[in-house]
Order: C-alpha cells, then sequence, then structure tokens
C-alpha cells in the first residue's frame, strides 16, 4: 500500500514565533489549498577591482518543504521573482492548508536551513561580465568574499 500525502486542514499550520511565515503572491487564481515552501532571499555583490568589474544583484528562490521531511535541498530550489517587500503578511484568500514538518516548526532546523542558504546562494550564484579591455573576453565571477547578504529565509505558504 503507497503511502498518501497528508489531507490539508482549514487552519494554517503554527510553528514558533521566531520562524517568518509568509503568503507568496496569488498569480493564478482557483486554487484551495496552500503549500509550505522555504523562500530565501539575497543580496550578491560580484566584483573584482582589477578588471574594473562591479554588480550587486538580488535573488530569491523558493524549494517545497515536505510534510515529513527533516533536511532541505535547495538545490531543488527554483527562483522566483517575488522579493521580500512583495511577500504578503495574510493570505490573500480562503483555502485549506497541507500540513508542515515538524522540523519546519523547530527553530534550531530551520536555523540549520537558512544557513545551508547562504552557503548554498554563494556556491550557486555567477554573473558574467565582459570586461572593458576586451569587450568578445567573458568573466564568470562569484560573489565576492563576504558577498552574500541573506535577506530572508521564511515558510512561505503558496496557493496551489
Amino acid at each position: 500500500m503507497a503511502k498518501s500525502e497528508p489531507l490539508p486542514g482549514p487552519n494554517r499550520p503554527l510553528g514558533d514565533p521566531e520562524i517568518p511565515q509568509c503568503y507568496l503572491p496569488v498569480t493564478v487564481q482557483g486554487g484551495k489549498v496552500y503549500a509550505p515552501r522555504i523562500y530565501g532571499a539575497a543580496k550578491l555583490q560580484f566584483g573584482d577591482r582589477r578588471r574594473g568589474l562591479e554588480e550587486t544583484r538580488r535573488v530569491a528562490f523558493i524549494v517545497p518543504v515536505s510534510a515529513t521531511g527533516r533536511t532541505l535541498d535547495w538545490d531543488a530550489a527554483k527562483p522566483t521573482d517575488v522579493m521580500p517587500e512583495q511577500l504578503l503578511k495574510k493570505a490573500p484568500q480562503e483555502a485549506q492548508y497541507l500540513p508542515l514538518s515538524t522540523a519546519a516548526t523547530q527553530v534550531a532546523a530551520f536555523t540549520r536551513w537558512a544557513r545551508g542558504f547562504d552557503r548554498w546562494v554563494a556556491r550557486t550564484q555567477r554573473a558574467e561580465f565582459s570586461t572593458k579591455q576586451d569587450p568578445v573576453e567573458s568573466v564568470t565571477l562569484a560573489p565576492r568574499r563576504g558577498g552574500v547578504s541573506v535577506e530572508l529565509v521564511a515558510i512561505a505558504w503558496e496557493l496551489q
């Protein structure tokens, strides 16, 4: 017998008040169930003084979190255009909620996931530049040392 997905309930699962929770803006109407995601946003600084290259960029990602998961795989994250100031504090519409994993409600586990986001962003994000000396030459840079500033890691509810 296959293990079934937990059924949605009428109330948002509550976690520790120290763990931020928000809602992704609704882009498509019709969903009736909120699914938990982990949202991460950061500001990245890329640069190479010797070549005169400099760029600051903001990025945001969401990753699904299962109802039974204790770990989080940032490699499964998808980019989103939603920046922290666009997240909603209240549900944009009435719906039911899928369960939240126990780990997602514990500060220690959530803090570990947030640190993992910081390291993952530093490891995976790159900026490509054309150099001033040779516009055909392309240079790819990782964020500079200390150039990752996490803006927010939160539980974000997405209407499905």
